[in-house]
């Protein structure tokens, strides 16, 4: 059997008015297109790619991959020339690679350019319909997907990462090749649409309520006519049609698939109330910092987690601990793009306003350089990343991360490659919501989690959403129609 891979990674925030071009991908990011390439790319980095090869490559399949486009950051809409130039790459690159048996595509599921709120519904119905592809195509997404009808209609078989913090690239990528080579004949794929926005936070699924709902998953595919069954608790700052969270089953039995997928996210969708953010305030927060930790605190900024879109530009942990500089226990290290305070600094300022806010500090500058590196954590092992130019403000315990762009991942890796020392430090920010546990593997425990500016706020109602957005719990408290079937053949 042949068989084409692509993998093209972005999330989008529709709340971050700066739109993404190329370079995203070609300099912050991963952009292959030659196979030998790809294959070594894929061999050293922990991807959903990896796992396919693998499985494909045991099973004696001809493999052909095609594309690895991988995001440096998150963050608003794709502009129309990015996603052009995307699209056209994706539709050679697997055009090279025909005729094919199958195909199994490696997509996120909640990626917006201009003009298209649907990037991966649209990039599928160009396989079909311009490449004119019939074999199986079986798609991964993202946990945090907005799954939909278009995906289902020209997909076969639809599987998701199933960690949160998300630890299971390669094995997703497993999944998904296992689900082709299982080939169970036609399917049927059934949307079950939840009119609610959940915080990321609670959708950890090593415990509390979204585990048990992803237990109850793994025993509705006991059942001999389903084949899959996929959570999204969508990626929440969209403001777009069709935003909600989703289950998404395959199956072999329109009837079943549908029982099933109206079942569970009904028992989901009860949960509702005890969806909790762990929003901490400041003085709490400070209080905690007075102790000694065994391992780092750390500060969580939820509201401008650049994993989840937001530019990186708000100071509000800096300007929260500057008063506290000389007094704390240990090192701080805090973190803030602004390029150009970075051009600034690099120049031979150290008065500086920093973020959005302006906030003025006074410091050293330790550190000039680039900010590039390759996360040991578990997540994303062995990718690299760059943010640019970066330098490092210390004043009394804080040590300060100036840096010209965001990151899609939150590892001590990060810090290690401005030569600072996060292992030892008394508390390390990270712009991610819970993508820190894997990088720095510990528990919740250790996050200590604050609003502020930026958009990926876990206060819902302080974003303007608009159209039907409105209707979505939390911003409605008792919407009319909480869960909505959708159904393919």
């Amino acid at each position: 059997m042949k068989v084409a891979l692509a993998q093209f990674i972005y999330e989008s925030n529709t709340f971050n008015p700066v739109e993404a071009g190329l370079e995203y991908f070609t300099e912050q990011g991963t952009w292959l297109t030659e196979p030998n390439a790809i294959r070594d790319w894929a061999q050293h980095s922990d991807s959903q790619l990896q796992g396919s090869l693998n499985i494909l490559g045991k099973a004696n399949c001809e493999i052909v991959p095609t594309l690895v486009a991988v995001c440096g950051t998150p963050g608003g809409r794709l502009t129309a020339k990015c996603y052009q130039t995307v699209r056209d790459v994706f539709r050679e690159s697997l055009s090279r690679a025909l005729p094919a048996d199958a195909m199994v595509l490696h997509l996120h599921g909640a990626v917006c350019a201009a003009g298209e709120d649907d990037v991966e519904g649209d990039l599928l119905a160009m396989v079909r319909e311009e490449l004119g592809f019939t074999g199986r195509v079986v798609v991964s997404l993202d946990l945090h997907a907005n799954a939909t009808p278009r995906m289902l209609q020209h997909a076969d078989v639809i599987t998701a990462y199933r960690t949160f913090p998300h630890m299971d690239f390669s094995e997703t990528g497993t999944r998904a090749a296992q689900l082709l080579l299982d080939d169970s004949g036609p399917t049927t794929r059934t949307i079950a649409k939840i009119a609610a926005l959940i915080p990321p936070t609670a959708t950890d699924h090593r415990h509390g309520n979204f585990a048990t709902i992803l237990q109850r998953a793994r025993e509705f595919e006991t059942a001999p006519d389903i084949i899959e069954v996929s959570l999204f608790p969508v990626q929440p700052w969209l403001d777009i049609d069709g935003l909600g969270t989703s289950v998404v089953v395959t199956a072999t039995n329109a009837e079943s698939g549908a029982r099933v997928a109206r079942q569970l996210a009904d028992e989901w969708y009860t949960q509702r109330d005890t969806w909790d953010t762990g929003l901490l305030d400041w003085d709490t927060i400070i209080a905690t910092l007075s102790g000694a930790p065994s391992k780092p605190w750390l500060l969580v900024d939820t509201a401008d987690a650049t994993t989840g879109g937001s530019d990186g530009t708000s100071a509000e942990a800096i300007a929260q601990l500057w008063p506290h500089r000389e007094t704390l226990p240990g090192e701080v290290l805090l973190w803030v793009v602004d390029p150009k305070a970075v051009a600034s600094a690099t120049a031979g300022a150290t008065r500086l306003q920093l973020g959005a806010s302006r906030f003025t500090v006074n410091a050293e500058v330790a550190f000039r350089g680039e900010c590039r590196f390759r996360p040991r954590g578990r997540a994303y092992t062995g990718q690299e990343f760059s943010c640019g130019s970066a330098v490092v403000l210390t004043a009394g315990k804080l040590r300060i991360v100036v840096t010209e762009q965001g990151c899609l991942c939150a590892d001590p890796a990060f810090y290690e490659c401005l030569g600072l020392l996060p292992d030892a430090a008394l508390a390390v920010q990270v712009k991610s919501h819970m993508g820190w546990q894997a990088a720095y593997e510990v528990g919740p425990e250790y996050g200590l989690r604050f609003d502020g500016p930026g958009c990926t706020t876990l206060n819902f109602v302080r974003l303007p959403y608009t159209g039907s957005r409105r209707e979505l719990f939390p911003l409605n408290e008792s919407p009319s129609n909480p869960v909505r079937l959708g159904q393919v053949t």
